[in-house]
């Protein structure tokens, strides 16, 4: 399976059809606007443990935008004690509303599911991932905070 994880507590996130995502601007719960991920969950099937990371105040310099097609990710890393820019991305994705979920242009296959959308606060779910090795997919829960 070719699928990056970024930094764990990113998000980690193609054409958008016209109206899969509601762009009434009265629609605060909407993807569509610029996130940072505040901690992220993993689920071990093979303890069925959660493993929580906060982000680091580096970390939180992290953002992801949506826009109505393309999601732009920028990341920032600690380097000797100052923060920097380390990763600026694009990526074209497709959002199914009535399912929750989007997936990355050519990544159909991997869908991200969205559990929890307010006008402030995002929950995204990573089910592809065997985080612990024991052959059983686990959850890779991101919990954003909206930016903008």
């Amino acid at each position: 399976m070719k699928k990056p994880l970024l930094a764990l507590v990113l998000f980690s996130v193609v054409s958008c059809g016209g109206n899969d995502e509601d762009q009434d601007p009265g629609n605060k719960a909407s993807i569509i606007g610029k996130w940072s991920v505040e901690k992220s969950e993993i689920y071990k099937s093979i303890n069925q443990q959660i493993l929580t990371s906060y982000s680091t105040d580096c970390q939180k310099m992290d953002t992801y935008e949506f826009t109505s097609s393309h999601l732009i990710s920028i990341s920032y890393a600690d380097n000797n004690n100052t923060c920097v820019k380390t990763d600026f991305s694009t990526r074209k994705y497709s959002f199914d509303k009535g399912e929750g979920k989007f997936w990355f242009e050519g990544e159909e296959k991997y869908p991200y599911f969205i559990t929890k959308l307010t006008a402030s606060d995002m929950v995204i779910e990573d089910r592809m991932q065997d985080f612990d090795g024991d052959g059983t997919r686990d959850v890779l829960r991101r919990f954003y905070k909206r930016i903008n």
